[in-house]
């Protein structure tokens, strides 16, 4: 089996964000791959060549460690994640069969890990002061005592800003945000990626960023 490495290009981009607001936030996009070497990797990859299989791996490894960090907010335990996210890729690719982007495959993965995760804690502490019921996704015992509101917002409290209205959203909202948004999925991936229809995919998209909207709004008005 090959080592599985701990690399991670951060490279940053700009996103846009909910109609009259436009923010700045850092985040990795995902590199290009050229379809054709992909699957020769892949191939590859199923039939046991180690060095095939640790180029996948590198890859990919930006794009699984940021995607799970955007759902999980917690530094602590991504990497972990990351690496079984990995683990489970290696053991199970002879199962892939190009039925579906394998980015959306590998994707699968990394999301039912942090559901995984996220189940077995119970209550989902996103960020230090969030907690969400597990059946309902209803917020619960949200405060925001801490917050200046005079403070001046720059691009790093902008950032704070978002990643705080995410982990208020409830996971379905915040999965299909971060897997359109800031991983730059098509509805067909993201479809893939959640089992989802691609009606759901785009009417959950179309809830999440009202729902960001709406958490937003007043703390982004100082930027317009």
């Amino acid at each position: 089996m090959p080592q599985l490495f701990r690399l991670y290009d951060h490279k940053p981009r700009t996103f846009f964000l909910l109609g009259r607001f436009t923010v700045k936030i850092e985040f990795s996009n995902l590199r290009d791959v050229e379809n054709e070497r992909l699957a020769q990797l892949i191939d590859a990859s199923k039939q046991g060549d180690n060095d095939a299989m640790t180029k996948l791996i590198n890859t990919f490894a930006s794009s699984v460690h940021n995607l799970i960090f955007s759902i999980i907010h917690d530094r602590s335990i991504v990497e972990d994640l990351a690496q079984e996210t990995f683990v489970r890729m290696f053991l199970s690719i002879h199962h892939y069969e190009f039925r579906a982007p394998f980015r959306s495959w590998l994707f699968r993965i990394a999301v039912n890990l942090c559901r995984d995760h996220l189940r077995k804690k119970k209550v989902r502490k996103i960020v230090t002061r969030f907690q969400v019921d597990q059946e309902t996704g209803e917020e619960q015992n949200f405060t925001d005592e801490d917050q200046d509101p005079s403070a001046a917002i720059n691009e790093s409290e902008q950032t704070r800003l978002i990643t705080d209205a995410l982990a208020k959203l409830p996971e379905s909202s915040r999965l299909v945000f971060v897997l359109r948004e800031m991983k730059d999925l098509t509805y067909e991936e993201i479809a893939a990626t959640l089992k989802w229809k691609i009606g759901t995919v785009k009417s959950r998209l179309f809830r999440a960023r009202r729902e960001l909207a709406e958490i937003l709004g007043p703390r982004l008005e100082d930027l317009r």
